[in-house]
């Protein structure tokens, strides 16, 4: 009997343990930072944005104060940005250097209020989703939605 308990015991931390685990990747996965671009296309034509991987499509992913500083490899996602917040967000002036700092921070959280949606300054799914996007090759931008 005292066998049959401390079998189902450890059987039970077993299943803990797995769900403990697979609850931290889920978190870490919800987490990455975007390190590539997508193209994307509308009737109008193409635009990139951040995505976790070049060409992945992924949009789960973060941009945040610091990113690209040091040689980080978010550089990419981050010129994206600024690229599309300098021609779609007005009065919007950033060197397009790839890397999130105090000035990409403060135009992304007026891009966030202009959309109605939280004006944390992170840029992450929620926000790429509102966006406006700077269309490749063309001076127009995409219609991002409203919150």
């Amino acid at each position: 009997m005292n066998l049959r308990r401390t079998a189902a015991s450890l059987a039970t931390l077993g299943l803990v343990a797995t769900g403990a685990v697979v609850g931290a990747a889920g978190t870490a996965q919800a987490a990455t930072h975007c390190q590539g671009t997508s193209t994307y296309s509308t009737q109008y034509g193409e635009y990139l944005k951040p995505t976790t991987t070049n060409g992945s499509r992924n949009v789960n992913c973060l941009l945040s104060s610091g990113d690209g500083f040091n040689g980080g490899g978010q550089n990419a996602a981050v010129k994206q940005l600024q690229r599309s917040l300098n021609r779609c967000f007005p009065g919007t002036d950033l060197d397009v250097d790839g890397m999130y700092g105090p000035a990409t921070v403060n135009k992304v959280k007026e891009a966030q209020r202009s959309k109605g949606i939280a004006a944390d300054g992170v840029f992450g799914p929620q926000t790429s989703r509102y966006m406006n996007w700077a269309m490749k090759g063309a001076t127009g931008c995409t219609y991002g939605g409203v919150a």
